[in-house]
């Protein structure tokens, strides 16, 4: 089958392109153990940009994306966040993007394989048609959208958030998860037990969060932690000056969430977040895409003793010098990646959520012209996602 579409090639001078593809459809499984099957051809009827697109095409022009191309092919269909509707069962759904042959595919192990839908050996949505696994097309709760009604833009703006509200949903996991096991003990010195302990090493770490980077990843992670943590302290830090689309957005429906804008040098930058904060955060997530967020967090010194810096950025390389960092006891990770209860959550979130208000539609009409002059200007634009 044939369609239309954006994809991504291995060219210094047109690695993004606009037309005409041939569609594959091996047979996928969402996990192992379970049965391999085709996808069904589903038409996304929405689909949003993402760092990552933005990122994969930089690769094609440095000729880095032959791992990334669907087995047998020189080419990916790109695109990961969105609404398909599926004619053969007639219904809108979101797409579990992440797959494999591995019990976890979002921590697969050496002896195991994973795919991602528009990122990874698989084609994506930003296309007329595509194929997709059938269990891994998950439904619209009825409460929202009930069977044979017409989904609504509002809704369709505010769903084309599932996949980074996804990740943000398992980096708020994987955070409490490594404030526990990394800080409990501080607080069984002071006495706790080990139970008591555990709660306040997480309760702390979220006590004073920075978010580098108010994209939508960013802006999405602050919802995440101050939805479950309302008494969370939480910078963000962008490009754009105060008062611009996004950190109003944050600070009419989450307020006491404030925003700081960058400052000319990295060494203002951190010491205006530490005043901002009261203090050094305790969490530092790096979300801009900028190598300025590594030299924020450590070579000035901004993440506190026994910190965690949490990597969601693509494409910049995070260094550190070993012995401050050693004797600070900090910890790095990064966590680009979801499970299905985390998009099933982030669908459901979402679905209540004003982050409709945050959506800039754009015509097909100026992708299917100029591709890569399409991403480059919406990578530019600082109240862009």
């Amino acid at each position: 089958m044939r369609t239309e579409g954006t994809y991504l090639v291995n060219d210094p001078q047109r690695p993004l392109r606009f037309g005409t593809v041939e569609l594959i459809n091996p047979p996928r499984r969402e996990r192992r153990g379970l049965p391999e099957k085709p996808g069904l051809r589903c038409q996304p009827v929405v689909t949003g940009f993402c760092g990552t697109d933005w990122e994969l095409m930089q690769m094609g022009a440095r000729g880095e994306l032959g791992p990334k191309f669907p087995p047998g092919q020189q080419r990916l269909i790109n695109g990961h966040e969105g609404v398909v509707w599926v004619p053969e069962q007639g219904r809108y759904a979101i797409v579990l993007i992440r797959g494999g042959d591995a019990y976890d595919p979002s921590r697969f192990e050496a002896d195991e394989s994973y795919f991602e839908y528009g990122c990874d050996q698989a084609d994506g949505l930003m296309a007329r048609a595509g194929y997709f696994h059938p269990d891994m097309l998950l439904p619209i709760p009825a409460c929202y959208l009930p069977a044979g009604a017409k989904l609504s833009r509002s809704l369709a703006a505010r769903l084309v958030f599932c996949d980074p509200m996804a990740c943000m949903l398992f980096q708020r996991e994987r955070l409490e998860d490594l404030l526990a096991a990394h800080n409990w003990r501080l607080f069984a010195a002071r006495g706790l037990e080990r139970e008591q302990a555990l709660e306040q090493a997480v309760a702390d770490g979220f006590s004073r969060v920075v978010i580098y980077g108010l994209g939508g990843a960013g802006i999405l992670g602050a919802i995440a932690i101050r939805e479950k943590y309302p008494q969370a302290r939480i910078i963000t830090v962008g490009r754009s000056a105060p008062g611009g689309v996004k950190d109003s957005f944050l600070a009419r429906h989450w307020p006491g969430m404030e925003y700081l804008q960058t400052r000319d040098t990295p060494q203002a930058t951190a010491a205006a977040v530490e005043e901002a904060l009261g203090g050094k955060p305790r969490v530092f997530i790096g979300a801009s895409g900028s190598p300025a967020e590594a030299e924020i967090a450590f070579g000035c010194g901004l993440l506190d003793n026994n910190g965690i810096y949490a990597s969601f950025s693509l494409g910049p390389t995070v260094s550190f010098q070993t012995m401050p960092f050693g004797f600070a006891n900090h910890l790095i990770f990064g966590a680009i990646n979801f499970r299905r209860d985390h998009m099933e959550a982030a669908i459901e979130l979402l679905c209540r959520l004003p982050v409709d208000e945050l959506v800039q539609e754009a015509p097909l009409a100026d992708l299917c012209a100029d591709p890569r002059g399409f991403f480059r200007e919406v990578i530019r634009v600082t109240d862009a996602f």
